[in-house]
């Protein structure tokens, strides 16, 4: 039985009643509350009520109550009572067979309908609420359904415009374009038809200056006015195109020159005298007739004027030449020329004007008269300044076309013209240099800053600006500036003091570290090496830049040129240099410490180098170990052209400055004494066979006097014990 119900009713059997049984069973435990009339009595007694209970009234009038529902047949519970122990159990089942009334508690059934409505109200109100939440969330979904339509329309009208608008601009574009394009067209038609009338021009010239010339030799006409006035040209009917003075009469049928009295017409009338031809007198002449003069005046004032057009002309042709080469010289992009190339960029302060309308300005107001030399030094300030704009605006793309430009006139022009141009190019050379060398030396110093050389915006600048380029323009203004002490001097103190430093670092690319060696060999100066510190430093300030330019230069004879990779592997990974790249690189070094040792400056600052001379006698015999370690391969020649100058070098240094102390030049060298012995050893006896073919006899005879002076007869005794058979060790 229940614990939680006295009746033996269970949850399961009342799930089993009609939808509508417990709405009926409380109305009727409601009615059966009140007081009902005795004829009713025996009903209250079928429902189980006694007739001492209480029976609260809640409505006299009320009606009677309706019968209440057939309810399910319930188990019947088994009986407490157990048999008597003589089984007996007549009572027992007399007591089953009589039916049991079921006693209702009204109270607990009014309580379990109470709950039983609250959890239904319950259960609505959920459903309610449930219905207000799906409901909002239709709402929302519409909302946002509704928002993003809305969008979308807007994208679509903005892609439109935006479509339009570039269609709009591109057509513009196009008809500029095209309206240059006729422009140049007409220009260049024009130029042809003032090129033909300057032929023209000086054709007729030379004619009539060979015809004065003529004249002048011949003499003056024998008939010819005293006075010499010019005859006025008489005007002629048909005009075939030529000029009437190129006309010459071939047969003239009359002399024009004497008069012929008409033939009188009638008998008996007087003819008219010859000398009196006109009815009015002769004017009285100032002064008396003479001779007819040695020269007329006319032609000299016709020879003059057209020797001043000629040699005019010939300036003004000469002037514009370098104009018209300009014009059609194309870009290093190939495509394009430089002129209309600069008509697809335009300045990010003003977006509306291109670049080459601002060169066109900059031209019209160009006025250097005949000098041609001023028109090219014109023509490359307005370049320069087109990128010194650019470079403060951070605007990189256009710098190529000004180097082609700045490249080709220097080109075209003497050398005056590129040593005029050194204090207003090197400092924008450098600053578009360092846009891209200085994050490497920075990287390669610091794996911190490597991220920063591969960030989108470093690989932009690297690819808008060609180092490479920039370092040739800055090689041919130094070469320029070679034929002046003067020039060559104050181009280095234009050079910044760590320029070469940075570029001469081994993360560096290889063909920049070349060219830049190529610039050092003209710095080799009567007082100083590479770049000038300016006045007001440090005294001692230009002494330790070229101990430290020194010092990279020789440290060069043993680092491997190495791109920094990129740690995130995006890009692709550097391409090692080869075997014949680093010997080419390490006698471009030895060549340019060779420069330096020709003045006394520099071969005092060599000699006096920590390291210089021991990294040489180190670098001398790495090159002849190379030659037995790696027998016959393609750069053995290169390999023995190292060890000619860099032997020659050590012996010039060695002589010039005898008071060197090697011991402590070797010491500075991890086993610089034993790589000095064998190394000037293997040289002094070498006979220049199979691997050491194209030593040079100058270098043998070189190595013999260092080992002559600085050993003492037993070890050079012992050094030929080793080598008696007399070849190379």
């Amino acid at each position: 039985m229940d614990e939680d119900d006295d009746f033996a009713f269970s949850d399961c059997d009342l799930d089993d009643l009609p939808a509508n049984t417990l709405q009926q069973l409380e109305t009727a435990a409601i009615e059966l509350t009140q007081h009902p009339p005795n004829p009713h009595r025996a009903a209250d007694s079928d429902y189980g009520l006694e007739d001492g209970d209480e029976v609260i009234n809640l409505d006299d009038d009320a009606a009677p109550p309706p019968p209440l529902p057939q309810l399910p047949q319930l188990p019947r519970p088994s009986s407490p009572r157990a048999h008597d122990h003589n089984g007996s159990s007549h009572d027992a089942i007399e007591a089953e067979e009589q039916p049991r009334r079921s006693q209702v508690d009204v109270g607990q059934l009014l309580r379990r309908i109470k709950k039983l409505e609250q959890d239904k109200a319950r259960l609505n109100r959920d459903l309610q609420g449930e219905k207000s939440k799906a409901l909002s969330r239709s709402g929302e979904v519409d909302t946002v359904r509704r928002r993003f339509e809305a969008a979308t329309r807007e994208n679509e009208r903005r892609l439109l415009a935006l479509q339009q608008s570039h269609s709009h601009d591109f057509a513009k574009q196009k008809a500029e374009l095209e309206k240059m394009r006729r422009e140049r067209e007409t220009a260049q038609t024009n130029n042809l038809f003032l090129e033909h009338d300057l032929a023209r021009e000086a054709d007729r010239a030379r004619r009539v200056k060979k015809g004065a010339k003529e004249a002048a030799v011949a003499g003056p006409k024998a008939n010819a006015s005293p006075v010499g006035t010019p005859k006025r040209p008489k005007a002629l009917p048909f005009r075939d195109g030529f000029d009437d003075e190129d006309i010459v009469m071939a047969s003239p049928t009359k002399n024009r020159d004497r008069p012929k009295p008409p033939t009188p017409r009638q008998v008996g009338k007087r003819k008219r005298q010859i000398t009196d031809q006109s009815p009015i007198p002769a004017l009285q002449l100032s002064e008396p007739r003479g001779g007819p003069k040695a020269q007329e005046p006319s032609v000299q004032t016709h020879a003059k004027l057209d020797a001043a057009m000629l040699e005019k002309l010939r300036r003004d042709d000469h002037r514009f030449d370098l104009l018209h080469r300009l014009v059609n010289h194309r870009s290093s992009n190939g495509t394009d020329r430089v002129l209309e190339a600069l008509t697809q960029y335009a300045l990010p302060s003003r977006p509306d004007k291109r670049l080459s309308s601002i060169l066109y300005d900059d031209l019209s107001h160009c006025s250097v008269g005949h000098d041609v030399r001023q028109l090219a030094l014109r023509i490359c300030y307005i370049f320069l300044s087109l990128w010194d704009r650019c470079l403060r605006e951070k605007y990189y793309a256009p710098v190529y076309l000004f180097l082609d430009a700045l490249q080709f006139i220097l080109a075209c022009e003497p050398a005056s013209t590129a040593v005029a141009l050194t204090e207003r190019a090197i400092p924008l050379i450098m600053a578009a240099v360092d846009l891209v060398s200085v994050p490497v030396a920075r990287a390669a110093t610091n794996v911190k800053h490597i991220p920063d050389l591969y960030s989108p915006s470093q690989r932009a600048i690297c690819t808008h600006i060609d180092v490479l380029e920039c370092l040739n323009l800055l090689y041919v203004i130094a070469t320029s500036c070679v034929t002046s002490t003067e020039a060559i001097t104050r181009f280095w103190q234009s050079i910044p003091i760590d320029f070469a430093l940075v570029l001469l670092m081994k993360a560096q690319p290889l063909p920049h570290i070349m060219l830049m060696l190529r610039i050092l060999s003209t710095s080799s100066l009567p007082t100083t090496l590479g770049a000038i510190v300016a006045v007001g430093s440090m005294p001692d300030q230009q002494a330790k830049r070229e101990v430290d330019m020194i010092d990279r230069l020789t440290l060069l004879l043993f680092e491997t040129p190495e791109a920094l990779p990129d740690p995130d592997g995006k890009a692709l990974p550097p391409t090692p240099c080869s075997a014949k790249d680093i010997w080419d690189l390490r006698i471009r070094v030895l060549a340019l410490l060779t420069n330096f040792s020709i003045s006394d400056y520099g071969s005092s600052r060599l000699a006096n180098h920590r390291n210089c001379v021991g990294r040489l006698i180190k670098h001398l015999d790495f090159s002849l170990s190379y030659l037995y370690t790696s027998p016959l391969l393609p750069t053995q020649s290169l390999t023995i052209t190292s060890i000619n100058i860099s032997m020659k070098l050590i012996y010039h240094l060695m002589t010039s400055h005898p008071d060197i102390d090697i011991k402590s030049k070797l010491g500075a060298v991890q086993g610089g004494s034993h790589k000095y012995l064998v190394a000037l050893t293997r040289l002094a006896f070498s006979e220049g066979l199979v691997l050491e073919e194209g030593i040079e006899e100058d270098v043998v005879d070189a190595a013999h006097a260092i080992l002559d002076e600085g050993l003492s007869p037993e070890e050079g005794e012992g050094l030929l014990r080793v080598f008696s058979s007399g070849g190379s060790a």
